[in-house]
């Protein structure tokens, strides 16, 4: 499934997130980032803790596709920096590990503008319903 799709919230917005795709076998999701200029640290690299929002929202999106369309409430994220990530496009692959019916194991890792191996996250995530009632694309909001 190749898609051009750009997420549009805010956080998504701010990060220049944009979903490239997803490996139906594995529900491997692969989104793509641009970091904003607001994320340098003093050494010109994206901030080390500033990683964690692009592999979230990758992970969520894993959560959203691996669950039918819920939305994730992240419990608890790890972290692992492995390099530099330099202030270029960045790709983050995430997918699910085990998903059950509330509580989802997802993984990812992030690659900077060369390929390179730069960080890895796991998290534990809830689905949730979307707020307000809002039915996820394509589902009728009557159920």
């Amino acid at each position: 499934m190749e898609q051009n799709l750009t997420p549009d919230w805010p956080s998504a917005q701010l990060m220049g997130a944009r979903f490239v795709g997803m490996d139906e076998g594995t529900k491997t999701v692969e989104m793509a980032f641009v970091p904003p200029a607001g994320f340098a640290n003093m050494r010109g690299n994206v901030q080390g803790g500033l990683l964690a929002g692009f592999l979230d929202e990758a992970m969520g999106a894993a959560v959203y596709l691996g669950t039918n369309g819920k939305l994730q409430l992240s419990l608890d994220i790890n972290l692992s920096l492995l390099a530099p990530v330099a202030m270029e496009p960045i790709t983050v692959k995430a997918r699910p590990v085990k998903a059950g019916r509330r509580i989802t194991f997802v993984e990812a890792e992030l690659f900077d503008h060369k390929g390179h191996l730069c960080a890895r996250a796991t998290a534990t995530a809830m689905a949730t319903e979307w707020p307000g009632g809002i039915a996820a694309a394509g589902e009728n909001a009557d159920g």
